[in-house]
């Protein structure tokens, strides 16, 4: 039990409802089009997860000697596992995770590719690992160049939930991408709030990420502040032009979450003790939202 606390721990494992939520999306897609599998399900959760814990410990892989080797503010939400840190587990230990992660989700993806008889299943996989090792390769270095965040949003957002709906349907959908938009913009305001702690040795270490490049004050909150409200005007947009019902206004019950969120960063954007209960705020606005965009799918 203690190993595998101590590996639940090592890939970030509360963090895994940014896969989790695109997932459920893209079978409350299908279930609204009248087709639901369970065990399509499971096989989206599978390889979104192993993705996923592939690509956190390939962050602390390439971080390890960068910005959290001298951050001195770590917290739950922002600076790696600090593992490799701490001396409980290794560089090349982390190295080695990344690599099984990542096969498995590949084998996992060629699997059901011949099982579907479609290749679009394994594409979309071996986009998703692109996209993860290129956030953080020192080679590529998204997270350090301006693009880490999109990088994230589409991953975890349009990318994810087309992936679900594919082992659901079979069938690619722009409804299924335009439903991981939203989705996207949510996670991306977790990336971009857990960057405040971090700013200082983000900035050390030329890492220069969206918080970086605009700093921690009046700008920063803005950047914030518009990528969650363009993730509530993506879902109303999506009521007009009939890709979502009226019940998908389901998601909007989490805007005074989403204010209270707000408030805190712009009032503590620069204690980092402070802003802890705005961080876990914001990754519960990111699942509540998400939850209820699945509901008002679920039940069109």
């Amino acid at each position: 039990m203690e190993r595998l606390l101590l590996w639940l721990k090592a890939v970030r494992a509360p963090f895994f409802s940014a896969s989790l939520i695109p997932a459920l999306a893209g079978a409350a897609l299908s279930s609204s089009e009248g087709i639901f599998n369970f065990w399509a399900l499971g096989g989206a959760l599978l390889v979104t997860l192993f993705n996923h814990a592939g690509a956190n410990v390939i962050n602390d892989y390439f971080d390890a000697e960068g910005s959290d080797l001298i951050n001195t503010k770590p917290t739950p939400f922002s600076g790696g596992s600090r593992f490799i840190q701490e001396g409980i587990l290794t560089k090349k230990v982390y190295l080695k995770m990344a690599q099984i992660f990542y096969f498995i989700g590949l084998i996992t993806a060629i699997l059901l590719s011949f099982v579907y008889r479609n290749p679009y299943i394994l594409l979309l996989n071996i986009m998703g690992t692109a996209l993860g090792v290129g956030y953080s390769s020192s080679r590529t270095f998204g997270m350090g160049r301006g693009w880490g965040e999109i990088v994230v949003g589409i991953g975890f957002g349009p990318l994810a939930v087309s992936g679900s709906y594919l082992l659901q349907t079979n069938a690619l959908s722009w409804r299924a991408f335009f439903v991981g938009i939203p989705i996207g913009f949510l996670i991306m305001g977790v990336l971009i709030l857990n960057e405040f702690p971090d700013y200082e040795a983000d900035k050390a270490t030329q890492k220069k990420n969206w918080i970086v490049r605009a700093g921690v004050g009046n700008l920063g909150v803005f950047i914030y502040l518009s990528v969650i409200v363009l993730a509530y005007l993506t879902i109303l947009w999506g009521v007009i032009i009939g890709v979502f019902s009226y019940r998908i206004f389901f998601t909007y019950c989490t805007i005074p979450l989403a204010i209270w969120v707000s408030l805190k960063l712009w009032r503590h954007r620069n204690q980092v003790p402070d802003l802890l209960p705005a961080c876990a705020g914001n990754i519960g606005l990111h699942f509540l939202t998400g939850l209820l965009l699945c509901f008002g799918l679920w039940f069109e």
